[in-house]
């Protein structure tokens, strides 16, 4: 039989969630960091100053060439992910209670695999609550046998530690084989276990069991007993689901910031282009921007400098690159006069026009609203035609239940063909 869990754990004081606990000081302590070093320019450590500046810039630089080189085959979410990653990280070690900002911004992300990152640094520190939401994920998240085997050893893991509605939950595995052998012994123990530490569900479960003898012997008096327990107890809460199955992701403060700044970006060209004058402006200037920077590189790597005077235009070239490409993507996606040429090429089954203009009536422009639904309709055709980047903005609107009916087993579905798929 399996050991006896220890008592429940006294419910930690709620942690603030947002607003400057979470941001404030750990993106103040960044800033100090990276920033403090420049005061020392006026004084006699000026060349150390003047060396971080130079490691900061070259830091810079090489986030810009690594989101142009994503950018050219045809995402940037590899760069952009991590570093996000690495400032949740940052702002998680000021939290008060890290796990329970974890849990949080698992609630909130709009990407399964950033969900499930979220959820995995949650479980790592060990709570009760986060190895039961990470259980939860598993068991309900269609990732097979596997799954199921992992979702039983988190549960096992919190109900060890006095999670209530988790030892409910191993204790159904247990009884069902779920995610391993049954065993009705530790079954009963972990269902005991549960209804005593206040779940009510565990106590009708077993008044029932014991009235009409499933899996345990018929004890009228045992089932009086667990009756009466379960009538204190009442009302009942329902079972959990994971904290992944929401019916639309919240909006996560960082997320927000980020969208509502690329959003404004390319609202801008947009615009932009709606004139002739624009489209000519963004192209010839793009192009001469990233001539420029790429010209100074040549003219620095093969002839050489005995100062630093052409970093300023070194780091031109990354944004100016990218800015040409933007320019020469939007020109090309833009209807010529009198056809829709993306349209036409997407109805003629083209995978890679289906999938940008999916991405065209997500996003919206001033001449055409932001529409889930048929954005999600265009991703669908593209997916099962095999595009790999469609795959993964399918999983993205069945994780969000943008334009299509909430379903994480979609999502994660979908997400797994997208890292087996064509590209």
């Amino acid at each position: 039989m399996a050991a006896r869990p220890a008592a429940p754990a006294a419910p930690r004081p709620a942690a603030a969630l947002a607003g400057w606990p979470v941001w404030g000081r750990p993106l103040g302590w960044l800033a100090v960091i990276l920033l403090g070093p420049l005061l020392l320019l006026p004084t006699p450590l000026a060349p150390l100053a003047v060396g971080w500046a130079i490691l900061l810039a070259l830091v810079i630089w090489g986030i810009g060439v690594a989101t142009v080189i994503g950018a050219m085959v045809g995402t940037t979410t590899p760069v952009l992910m991590h570093l996000e990653r690495g400032v949740r990280r940052w702002a998680a070690r000021f939290a008060p209670d890290p796990e329970a900002l974890w849990l949080q911004w698992a609630r909130e992300a709009h990407r399964s695999s950033q969900a499930h990152w979220c959820l995995e640094r949650a479980s790592d520190l060990g709570g009760a609550e986060a190895l039961f939401q990470e259980g939860l994920a598993y068991f309900e998240g269609g990732f097979g046998a596997g799954g199921q085997i992992a979702g039983r050893e988190r549960m096992a893991r919190a109900a060890h530690q006095g999670h209530p509605e988790a030892a409910y939950w191993l204790a159904e595995a247990l009884r069902t084989g779920r995610g391993g052998r049954g065993d009705a012994a530790g079954a009963l123990h972990w269902y005991q276990a549960s209804a005593a530490a206040g779940f009510g569900p565990a106590a009708v479960w077993l008044a029932e069991a014991h009235a009409m003898g499933d899996g345990v012997a018929v004890d009228p008096d045992r089932a009086r007993h667990w009756a009466g327990v379960a009538g204190r107890l009442a009302p009942h809460p329902p079972l959990s689901r994971s904290l992944l199955r929401h019916d639309a992701a919240p909006e996560d403060p960082l997320v927000q910031a980020g969208a509502s700044l690329l959003q404004s970006l390319e609202d801008l060209a947009d615009r932009g282009l709606q004139h002739r004058a624009g489209r000519w402006a963004l192209g010839v200037g793009a192009v001469l921007l990233a001539g420029l920077g790429l010209g100074t590189v040549v003219t620095f790597f093969l002839v050489g400098a005995s100062g630093l005077f052409f970093l300023p235009l070194v780091l031109v070239a990354p944004p100016g690159i990218m800015l040409a490409w933007q320019a020469w993507q939007l020109r090309r996606d833009r209807p010529r006069q009198g056809r829709d040429r993306l349209r036409e090429a997407a109805e003629a089954g083209d995978p890679e026009a289906c999938f940008r203009l999916g991405m065209a009536y997500r996003k919206g422009t001033p001449s055409m609203p932001p529409d889930d639904s048929c954005a999600a309709v265009w991703f669908r055709r593209a997916a099962e035609a095999g595009h790999r980047e469609a795959m993964g903005a399918l999983a993205q609107a069945y994780l969000g239940g943008h334009g299509v009916v909430r379903d994480p087993r979609e999502a994660a579905r979908w997400t797994e063909a997208s890292r087996q798929g064509p590209a």
